[in-house]
Formats: structure tokens, sequence, C-alpha cells
């Protein structure tokens, strides 16, 4: 059997990390960035676990309204407004590990 990837996002927030899992909408928190790693690991593995034994539970990944409510909590401090006529925002990605 194939072990099946999924794709996270990590944020810093003024007080901590952020991660999600974009293909299950699970997220996580850490203390640092081996800390979130190792929380959504152990929280995906949960998840997977606790549909296992309950089948009918409706998997998803993440809405867009849901992702776009993520960045906005976890916004950079250095962030700020775009210069008038600009609509793009900075988003930060240093790295966007796949977890299995």
């Amino acid at each position: 059997m194939e072990e099946r990837k999924y794709t996270a996002i990590v944020r810093k927030s003024k007080l901590e990390y952020v991660a999600i899992c974009l293909e299950l909408n699970v997220s996580a928190r850490g203390e640092d960035l081996a800390d979130v790693e190792k929380n959504l690991r152990a929280a995906i593995e949960l998840y997977l676990t606790d549909i296992k034994e309950h089948p009918e539970t409706v998997v998803s990944s993440i809405s867009i309204d849901d992702f776009i409510e993520f960045l906005r909590d976890t916004e950079p401090e250095w962030y700020k407004e775009p210069d008038k006529g600009l609509i793009l925002r900075p988003l930060e990605i240093h790295e966007v590990p796949s977890y299995a």
C-alpha cells in the first residue's frame, strides 16, 4: 500500500508556530518548527486513526475561506497594507513540506 503524502503550511504567529494540513484541514501549534512539525504529524496520525474507526466521517480539504482566515490569523508582524492599486499581499514561504 502506497503511503499518502499531505501538504502543510507553517506560519509563525506572534507567540507560536501554527501549521495546517491542507488536504485534511487538521492543524497544530508549536513553540518552534520542530515542535509544530511533531505536533502536526501526531494530529494527522490521530485523525487518520479516527477516520478508520469511524468510516462515516466526511474528510474534506480546507476551504478557501478557512485558508484565508488561517493566513489572516497568522499574518506576520512585519506585514503592512499594500500600496494603492496593488491587490497582492506578501506571503513568506520558506518551504512547503509534505508529510506521509
